[in-house]
């Protein structure tokens, strides 16, 4: 379990061309794992107002060996007539928190690490999807662009099953480098679902990968209209390929990655100080969604 332990008035600032400032925390843990830093709320565009939201159950592996995928957010998928939005709802909601109490009290929470740090925004106008990537202890974000390609669908007629009261059929895919199973309804014709499965004949319901290391579950469904936001963050743009290509060497570095960042962190151990500092030679357990 992490614990914040001081949070410094003194700001660093990150190297290289999307420098920003950032506030010095230094955390104690049990065991090394990468965290979220506070982003502000305050500045954002609306862009649409949603017609449809569902809400997921996000599971999958804290590690190699987690076949119970002990790790779970709840991510939205809002839908409106030009955008559509996913995101996690409870950091989206902790950043809103945060954002108030650092400019009353100078306290904040810490962001639990099962938190999901990346969100998609769907342009049907132009068929684009821009992916945004927040990275570990620093309010640095980098984002891409790609145009929303549909993954190629097989049908299975034959198998159904029933999520949140709803009447599923089942479809098929291969997205980015895994083979994923869908449960959609044609109770909802609207042919989006978490992440980037989109283009079945009805709204994704639940969504799984083969070898069990993600499953997306429906858990909410509302029809109140809510607005479709765009953050005004300082982001770093990156082509999707340096994007994966950087993503897999800061888990591979992780301890060289937190070091840069300027973040404190401290392991608790049984020795007389009671802690001992990060090795940087941690590695992170990396598991993407697209391979």
């Amino acid at each position: 379990m992490r614990i914040l332990i001081a949070l410094l008035a003194s700001l660093m600032m990150l190297a290289g061309p999307a420098a920003i400032a950032q506030v010095t925390v230094s955390y104690a843990m049990d065991t090394p794992t990468f965290t979220l830093a506070h982003e502000d709320t305050d500045k954002y565009e609306t862009l649409d107002t949603c017609y449809l939201n569902v809400s997921y159950q996000f599971k999958y592996r804290n590690s190699e060996k987690d076949d119970s995928l002990s790790f779970d957010d709840i991510m939205d998928l809002q839908m409106g007539r030009y955008y559509n939005a996913f995101f996690s709802r409870d950091l989206r909601a902790l950043d809103t928190q945060n954002t108030k109490e650092l400019k009353s009290t100078m306290q904040f929470s810490t962001i639990p690490e099962n938190y999901v740090g990346f969100d998609l925004l769907f342009n049907h106008k132009d068929s684009l999807t821009t992916v945004t990537n927040r990275l570990p202890y620093t309010s640095q974000v980098i984002e891409y662009s790609e145009l929303s390609e549909s993954p190629e669908w097989t049908y299975i007629p034959d198998e159904i099953a029933t999520v949140m009261d709803y009447h599923c059929h089942v479809a098929t895919c291969n997205y980015g480098g895994r083979n994923w199973k869908v449960y959609y309804t044609n109770d909802i014709p609207v042919p989006y679902g978490p992440w980037k499965l989109n283009g079945v004949k009805g709204l994704v319901l639940k969504a799984e990968d083969s070898e069990n290391n993600f499953i997306f579950e429906a858990v909410g469904l509302t029809q109140k209209p809510q607005p479709i936001i765009r953050y005004d963050w300082s982001r770093k743009k990156m082509k999707k390929e340096d994007w994966k290509k950087f993503e897999q060497e800061m888990y591979k570095n992780a301890g060289a990655f937190v070091r840069n960042t300027g973040a404190r962190i401290l392991i608790m151990d049984n020795s007389e100080q009671g802690f001992h500092r990060l090795n940087e030679d941690w590695s992170q357990y990396y598991n993407p969604l697209e391979r």
